[in-house]
């Protein structure tokens, strides 16, 4: 099981247990204060499952533990106790504890973020009433949740044909208006989650559901074409054939392909575009111009999402960069760290080192070393593994590392390591080419010793 990273260490306590199945006892970590605006990572934790899971050292049985926990949003200044109803606690003896759990998060914080609402914290006595508050806090709605648990259950009960072609068409054609991208997508979370949590058995259920079903639902077989068309991209070689492929293709391919190439539909290709239009008559004209009309409409949609999406990230490095605590802030702002922030943060970096702003570079550079620790931390074993073989020393080191660590040199790992290096290949720069060179040095390394 994957679990919450070292910066959340303060916030356990060692607790024993004894497996319900082979009866071994041991002592098993248990977090029982989750203030998300410090370690937001907790939140997606707790809402996974993941939060206060022991696995037995002898036989690997999970087991969920129930404890009270204080739940702290300040952002949103939400303030919960979940205490679990099977505790059986008398009311009074549960009270006072309620009232320490609070008073002890109160004396973690400052004077100023002890607000009003820190006497009066929402009670729960389930895991999933206390998910369904904290999912109100982040703007999804009770009927989203209803509908996304149906559809997480329609996963539970596809998986029992996932090996059974005829049992799954029939199980298509009575849930068909519910296979839709949504159900594909939490599909794909709880693939992930399968995998987070080392269910080997689990992921490769989910995996066999999820390829068997692409070609029986609709949804399934509209996501098979785009991803035949963009890749079909990688063999035009001129900006007349990759006119020509989007022509030829449908709707749902020409979205696709507009999604994947945009730079690709500058000027010069709606002109080109356009004397098609021109050339035409009759119905292939009309099909075209509807066709440069959705194309048009596409294109000026991505733009403005994306000017929207950078100026939302500056705004948000601004804020970072000006807290008092950028680290800290780094934390708070987690939820809006995507490739559009990562790639203004880059440019600001890149920006100052020319104007030898060197305040200014620190304080970029204290917040790009943050993102990237939190990344590294909450990234698998094997991930994190793959990124200390790249920073140590070619080849003394890297070959110290893997000798070292010879139980994690696995042919899977040389997989990944090789999947890694093909994903570097599609970008630009020398950066990217040394790193792609590195990957391979070091995999044809890890294959020496398997």
């Amino acid at each position: 099981m994957t679990e919450p990273n070292q910066t959340a260490q303060s916030q356990r306590n060692q607790v024993p247990i004894q497996c319900p199945n082979c009866g071994t006892q041991y002592q098993t970590p248990v977090i029982s204060m989750l203030d998300v605006g410090a370690y937001p990572e907790l939140r997606s934790y707790f809402l996974s499952g993941q939060l206060n899971v022991a696995e037995c050292p002898s036989c690997q049985t999970p087991v969920m533990l129930e404890v009270p926990i204080v739940y702290h949003d300040p952002r949103a200044e939400f303030l919960a106790i979940y205490f679990p109803q099977q505790l059986n606690i008398p009311e009074m003896e549960k009270q006072k504890m309620i009232g320490e759990l609070t008073q002890s998060l109160m004396r973690s914080l400052p004077p100023e973020q002890r607000k009003g609402y820190f006497f009066s914290p929402r009670q729960f006595v389930s895991r999933q009433s206390l998910a369904d508050a904290i999912y109100g806090t982040m703007g999804i709605s009770q009927d989203e949740l209803d509908r996304q648990r149906k559809k997480s259950r329609l996963v539970e009960q596809l998986q029992v044909f996932a090996d059974d072609p005829k049992g799954l068409q029939m199980m298509v054609k009575q849930n068909e208006k519910d296979l839709d991208g949504e159900f594909f997508s939490i599909l794909a979370a709880m693939l992930e989650q399968a995998g987070a949590m080392g269910d080997e058995k689990m992921a490769g259920r989910l995996t066999m559901l999820r390829d068997n079903l692409m070609p029986l639902t609709a949804w399934g077989k509209k996501a098979q074409r785009q991803r035949a068309a963009v890749e079909s991209l990688k063999d035009l070689k001129t900006p007349e054939e990759f006119l020509d492929r989007i022509i030829a293709a449908d709707e749902d391919e020409a979205t696709a392909i507009t999604l994947a190439a945009r730079p690709a539909l500058d000027y010069e290709f709606f002109q080109a575009l356009t004397a098609r239009v021109d050339a035409a008559t009759g119905a292939e004209k009309e099909r075209l111009t509807r066709l440069r009309e959705q194309l048009l409409t596409l294109t000026q949609n991505l733009d403005e999402a994306t000017r929207a999406s950078v100026e939302d990230s500056v705004q948000t490095l601004q804020e970072i960069i000006n807290s008092p605590s950028p680290r800290s802030a780094v934390r708070e702002h987690i939820d809006d760290i995507d490739d559009v922030f990562m790639t203004v943060l880059s440019r600001n970096m890149q920006a100052a080192q020319e104007k030898k702003d060197e305040a200014l570079l620190q304080r970029l550079s204290m917040v790009y070393d943050e993102i990237m620790g939190m990344m590294q931390q909450s990234a698998p074993p094997e991930v994190q593994f793959i990124n200390e073989l790249v920073m140590a020393p070619y080849p003394d080191g890297t070959r110290k590392l893997l000798a070292d660590n010879r139980e994690m040199v696995t042919p899977e790992l040389v997989d990944l390591i090789g999947q890694m290096a093909d994903e570097m290949t599609r970008n630009e720069g020398e950066d990217a080419a040394e790193m792609v060179k590195r990957l391979r040095d070091i995999r044809a390394q890890a294959m020496l010793m398997i």
